[in-house]
């Protein structure tokens, strides 16, 4: 059914965004250098604060506005 096409979708994006957020916080750490991410919809912005709160050496702010909004990954102060 189309439904769970839909929860595979949302599922591999999920996982896929949690992916990104810890490899792009292991650059941060790496490089001392915040990265900034593609645009997102406010949950999958949420998926990537959520994932990296309890990581060691970065933090996560959401940046610009509208449809344009980011996730910006930070060495933590």
């Amino acid at each position: 059914s189309f439904g769970v096409d839909v929860d595979s979708y949302r599922r591999r994006r999920e996982e896929a965004l949690v992916s990104l957020a810890r490899r792009m916080a292991h650059r941060v750490r790496t490089t001392g250098r915040s990265v900034t991410l593609e645009p997102m919809p406010a949950h999958e912005r949420r998926i990537i604060h959520l994932t990296l709160e309890t990581e060691e050496g970065v933090r996560t702010e959401s940046v610009g506005s509208g449809e344009n909004r980011q996730v910006e990954i930070l060495p933590a102060e």
